[in-house]
């Protein structure tokens, strides 16, 4: 980065100072992460005031410090990351249901059309620009003008492949020769879907609203050499069963997640596993993780919410009360805990408040012949 400064400052740029060409380097080191081809710079780079003097110089000695910064960066895409907005238009008009980055901000390189059709089609795709980055030895890829990417999910992507819960599903799965299934009611481009694929879970299904998420979703597993299937409206569900395909994909609101699967349950390992991952609450999915889970097998749901500190213990406490409740009212359940296992700190939300995963585990409620 001192480079890219250096060798824009001496040949292109405004006459700097030494004391602001050293602040400008710093305030472009700060916190910029890089994907791929793709630099992202925080937002708060942009109220610093030796970017704004650079700034104020007009487009083109920004365009060239950009295109020195990328040179010496090895990228060919900058933009600044910023947060999702809870509104689509910045208003209360429409919910960002979809988690889209409708105020993402493109810098330097071709981030392709700021418009495309709905749903989108195949070449709006094709003009988009996408990136793929390794985590955990895992490929992912999405379009960063149309979906989000949350670098600070990589601990609990990681925690998740090595969850000795996970690995006892798969072996359990191994020996009676059912295998197993998850299922990730958000699965957005498959955050954690490939982290329970690359644990060896048997076959993951997901839901997903955005359709750009879902194209991510295909682009990632296909790189990753995991053979999908996906619904289509106008085929009977039962086309989704493949034998050697791992991840079944339905773009669609996950309230038919339930009905989906009482087509196809019969056809399938075990759902041992269910991501509800949804921020600020995964509230309105727990009862359908509740359905989907294997009544005479048990299993783990794994709820995203959003705590402040002083509160976790007590609401945590709360969502395994609710999730005991649902498991009381079934129809042949004796009397069994179910047990919170664990309270995972993945990372601040917002000042005092924290992004959490509860892992909750569900016992069996039913005989076998009830399956």
């Amino acid at each position: 980065m001192l480079r890219a400064v250096q060798q824009w400052s001496t040949q292109t740029g405004p006459s700097l100072s030494t004391e602001d060409e050293h602040l400008l380097v710093k305030q472009l080191n700060h916190s910029y992460v890089i994907y791929g081809t793709l630099l992202l710079f925080p937002v708060s780079l942009l109220e610093s005031q030796t970017w704004k003097v650079v700034n104020q110089q007009g487009d083109n000695p920004l365009q060239e410090l950009l295109t020195s910064v990328a040179k010496h960066l090895k990228v060919t895409h900058i933009a600044v990351t910023k947060p999702i907005p809870p509104q689509l238009h910045g208003d209360d008009s429409e919910d960002n249901v979809v988690r889209s980055p409708s105020n993402f901000m493109p810098l330097y390189g071709d981030f392709g059309p700021e418009t495309c059709g709905f749903p989108p089609t195949q070449v709006d795709f094709g003009k988009a620009y996408w990136v793929t980055a390794k985590q955990n030895g895992i490929f992912q890829t999405w379009a960063p003008r149309w979906t989000m990417f949350s670098r600070g999910n990589i601990s609990e992507k990681a925690r998740i492949l090595a969850l000795p819960a996970v690995a006892s599903a798969v072996a359990e799965g191994v020996e009676d020769g059912r295998g197993c299934t998850a299922m990730d009611l958000y699965a957005g481009i498959g955050y954690f879907v490939f982290s329970y694929l690359k644990a060896g879970v048997s076959k993951v299904l997901c839901w997903d609203l955005n359709p750009w998420s879902i194209e991510g979703l295909r682009r990632g597993a296909a790189t990753n050499k995991w053979k999908t299937v996906t619904h289509a409206e106008h085929l009977a569900v039962d086309h989704m069963i493949d034998h050697h395909a791992r991840l079944l994909i339905f773009n669609e609101s996950n309230e038919h997640a339930v009905d989906r699967l009482a087509l196809l349950r019969r056809q399938l390992p075990p759902v041992r596993h269910v991501n509800c991952g949804l921020l600020p609450t995964s509230r309105g999915s727990w009862t359908t993780a509740f359905a989907v889970l294997d009544p005479t097998a048990g299993g783990w749901v794994h709820v995203h919410e959003n705590f402040e500190l002083s509160e976790i213990a007590d609401r945590a406490e709360g969502v395994r009360k609710e999730f005991q409740r649902m498991y009381d009212m079934t129809d042949h359940a004796e009397h069994a805990e179910v047990v919170l296992k664990h309270v995972n700190r993945v990372k601040t939300y917002a000042p005092g408040v924290f992004h959490v995963v509860l892992d909750i585990y569900i016992p069996p409620y039913a005989t076998a012949t009830c399956r």
